[in-house]
């Protein structure tokens, strides 16, 4: 989930612009404009030097769906292009390698997992990180109306992903909840990754939000109006309800079993930006279908979530920081 920090630190940097924290906003950017071009000279590196390792990891169940981080990274990049900049022009040019890469990666790790012969049981098989499969759909329907809001083209095939990501978030969402139900779970299986739950929930209420707040000039969207407005809010009930689960399962996982906390060196893990990221994206899309549905009051949740989502950003970079210092010193 190398890719994970990038969209972390890019939805935060969008929240606190919806705020009008500006300056955070502009400053999170910049920081995440150059994490997006490091990460893609080792990510360049890894492709160049390392094929058989890629290759390999990509068609792990446990690695594999951490590739698809790369596509909403990008994503990620084109709307804080197009919302801080008006670069509208760039913002399309990104969106059409974002769909060339989804392509690839999304058909070539579901045709590999479903024609290998080295197939792993539920158990051992899925986790919270498939749900990038969806992040992934829905990254791409949002930027595409952010690219071209006045396109019906655009829209409708924003719809159709939208609709897409939903459909696919049900299937993944039921194994996933069969799976920390009915199988055992320890603290060490139960990483970050799992906030993805509530993560792909608000990603999908974001793009039902925008497609709400853009589309209706369009007939299809207009015609479609209550079906989407109902959808959009029973994905944001459904990331609302994951929250306090989440939270407790965090406290029994760090306090109780003492698994180390991401904000130290030994206990920083990659997969924690897997936990920002959602905390962001909640942020953003409680803003944003406060002002679909016209119900002002939801906005007290951003205005105070953020915070949260804030500190968790700066805790992780903390200790990626005194993750690399360490490991410099080594």
């Amino acid at each position: 989930m190398d890719f994970a920090m990038v969209m972390a630190t890019g939805i935060i940097a969008i929240a606190a612009l919806l705020e009008g924290y500006s300056w955070l906003a502009w400053s999170l950017f910049v920081i995440d404009v150059l994490l997006f071009v490091l990460l893609l000279i080792f990510m360049l590196q890894r492709l160049l030097f390392q094929w058989p390792t890629f290759i390999k990891d990509f068609k792990s169940y446990e690695k594999g769906p951490g590739v698809f981080t790369f596509v909403v990274a990008m994503c990620m990049i084109g709307n804080e292009v197009i919302l801080f900049n008006n670069w509208i022009g760039l913002g399309k040019i990104i969106l059409t390698f974002a769909v060339i890469f989804w392509l690839i990666i999304n058909y070539g790790f579901f045709f590999y997992v479903t024609t290998t012969n080295h197939k792993k049981n539920l158990k051992e098989g899925i986790s919270g990180s498939w749900l990038l499969t969806v992040v992934s759909i829905q990254a791409i329907a949002v930027l595409t109306i952010y690219s071209a809001p006045s396109s019906e083209a655009a829209m409708f095939v924003a719809t159709c992903l939208f609709f897409t990501g939903c459909v696919f978030y049900l299937y993944l969402m039921s194994l996933i909840v069969y799976r920390i139900s009915f199988f055992e779970l320890h603290a060490k299986d139960l990483g970050a990754a799992y906030w993805i739950n509530m993560g792909a929930t608000a990603i999908t209420t974001l793009a039902g939000s925008l497609l709400l707040l853009n589309g209706k000039e369009f007939h299809l969207i207009a015609a479609l109006l209550p079906f989407i407005k109902g959808l959009t809010l029973l994905f944001w009930s459904a990331g609302t309800w994951w929250i306090p689960l989440l939270i407790m399962l965090g406290i029994w996982r760090h306090g109780v079993r003492k698994v180390k906390p991401p904000i130290s060196s030994s206990g920083y893990s990659p997969t924690y930006w897997a936990f920002v990221f959602p905390l962001g994206m909640y942020t953003a899309c409680t803003f944003r279908l406060s002002e679909t549905l016209d119900l002002t009051f939801l906005k007290v949740i951003p205005k105070y979530f953020i915070f949260f989502a804030i500190i968790t950003w700066t805790a992780v970079m903390i200790g990626f920081i005194s993750h690399l210092l360490v490991k410099e010193k080594a």
